[in-house]
Order: structure tokens, then sequence, then C-alpha cells
């Protein structure tokens, strides 16, 4: 059995570990005093040595609030989207108790 309590994590290193953790997670991002409270925070993600670890987190777990890797939500889910996918392919028709003809079912197949 592998034993990682005692290994360091990124977040070990991660300078907002001393800062107010309400900082990087503002009520909303709209209003002047919001976005104040966003830059705070980005400013200091943007001098911190794990950064791109904090923000591959966030992606990868899906994380829906606050700043991380110097990223809003909204900020992540563009990132998200924008990522290489895989190609998507339409789902095929699937007909339920008759709730289209066999004319429709073929011509969408």
């Amino acid at each position: 059995m592998h034993n990682t309590e005692n290994e360091e994590h990124w977040s070990d290193h991660a300078i907002c570990r001393g800062a107010d953790p309400d900082l990087f997670f503002p009520i909303g991002y709209s209003a002047p005093v919001l976005k104040a409270q966003e830059d705070a925070a980005k400013a200091i993600c943007a001098n911190c040595p794990v950064k791109a670890d904090c923000l591959a987190w966030a992606l990868r777990v899906g994380e829906p609030d606050g700043i991380w890797g110097g990223t809003t939500p909204e900020e992540r889910r563009y990132l998200r989207r924008t990522a290489d996918a895989p190609e998507r392919r339409p789902l095929p028709v699937i007909v339920v108790r008759g709730d289209a003809s066999e004319s429709e079912h073929a011509s969408a197949a």
C-alpha cells in the first residue's frame, strides 16, 4: 500500500494558503467591489509558483466556484469549451413506442 500522508501536494506551495479564503470566493462577479476582489485574488495567483497546477486541478474536477489558477468560473467554462475535445457525432435516432414513423426513422439515419 502506498502511503501519501507525508507527500507534498501542489497546494502546499500555493501562496494563497495564508490569504483570506473569502477573497477567492466572491459572491458574484458584476459589481465594481466584487471586480476589485476578483482582481486582488488574480494578482495573488499571478505570482504563485503552482498557478498551472491549480488551474489544471480546477479544470479536471470541474470546480464551479471561486478563483483557481487565476481564473474565474466563467473563464474556466470557456477553457473547457475551447479545449481539444473529441469530435461530436450525432446520436442515433431511437424510436420509442412507435413515436416516429418508419420513414422518419429511416430518413434520420
